[in-house]
């Protein structure tokens, strides 16, 4: 039995479309319907209900998923077991959001490309919700983001890694908030609103700040971190992001802190299959290591390692 079938199989279980399945695994559409349509052949059962406008296992299908996920798992075991000593090697789809790409990134693709150059790291940058759907419908095989992440129902064991915590702090020129003390709720009121996009933690936290004023504030929400520290660096409106993002800006007096309501800190976590190869788990554990680093050099209160970043 060809075990490129049962993974075709177990992607097609999870994402729900052959269009979407070609995608994951490079393939047309063709060709992953008569992966299919084979696999029904060596079985002798029909694994997909071609009835349904909407597409669905059978009873055999879901079976037969289960039982393939365990194969896929022992042939990746046991081709790993027959080469301990090898280096990692491999392609890694590691997505990340836009929080990482301005903080670590840097080092880490550069770290893995010393310390593990046969390792071919593809990189996919946009919000934690897209991330998300990428990586259940298997695109990714590492997922670096900041939001609650819900697995789908019978979706195979997920590993996740603590890595750091962001403090979120309100950030804004001194010309637009000239006074020292903390802002109440009421002044942010008047004021433009900066922060991540509309599904994110952080624009849910200030969102729920203002939920019993009756007074719906302008808040302004944008999936790319360079757009909101140019425009509060313009002078347009109050930022609520992690003030290590500007921590030129801040030593400089170009912008400032200011107290106001507490907001949560964004936790940043990776995410990855349990039973999965050598080359994701190495980009894994190296991840850890670089956002230890960025820990110890960077402002303390601004920003915590979490027990999945570790000294190098």
């Amino acid at each position: 039995m060809n075990t490129r079938f049962l993974e075709t199989l177990v992607v097609l279980a999870r994402v729900g479309s052959f269009r979407e399945t070609a995608q994951v695994l490079n393939a047309t559409q063709a060709a992953i319907s008569q992966r299919i349509a084979n696999l029904e052949d060596d079985l002798g059962v029909e694994l997909v209900d071609r009835s349904q406008r909407r597409l669905s296992l059978t009873a055999a299908g879901e079976q037969t998923v289960r039982q393939a996920q365990r194969i896929l798992e022992m042939e990746r075991a046991l081709r790993a077991s027959t080469r301990p000593e090898a280096p990692p090697a491999g392609r890694v789809r590691l997505g990340a959001i836009e929080s990482v790409v301005r903080t670590w990134l840097s080092p880490l693709v550069r770290l893995l490309a010393e310390r593990h150059p046969q390792i071919e790291l593809d990189i996919t940058v946009d919000t934690a919700r897209n991330l998300q759907e990428a990586f259940r419908a298997r695109r990714l095989d590492l997922m670096v983001q900041n939001d609650p992440y819900a697995p789908a129902v019978g979706s195979i064991d997920l590993r996740e890694v603590a890595l750091c915590e962001f403090a979120l702090h309100w950030i804004a020129r001194p010309q637009r908030v000239p006074g020292l003390g903390p802002l109440t709720l009421a002044e942010l009121e008047q004021h433009p609103l900066l922060t991540f996009s509309r599904t994110s933690s952080p624009s849910a936290h200030v969102r729920a700040l203002f939920a019993d004023r009756g007074l719906e504030p302008r808040i302004c929400n944008f999936p790319s971190v360079e757009s909101i520290v140019q425009l509060v660096r313009d002078g347009y409106g109050i930022a609520a992001i992690p003030p290590v993002f500007v921590r030129q800006e801040l030593a400089s007096g170009e912008l400032r802190l200011c107290g106001g309501p507490p907001l949560p800190s964004m936790t940043i976590t990776a995410l990855s299959e349990r039973e999965t190869t050598p080359a994701v788990r190495a980009t894994e554990a190296l991840t850890g290591d670089v956002v230890a680093a960025y820990c110890t050099a960077a402002q303390p209160d601004w920003v915590r390692p979490l027990a999945g970043a570790r000294p190098a």
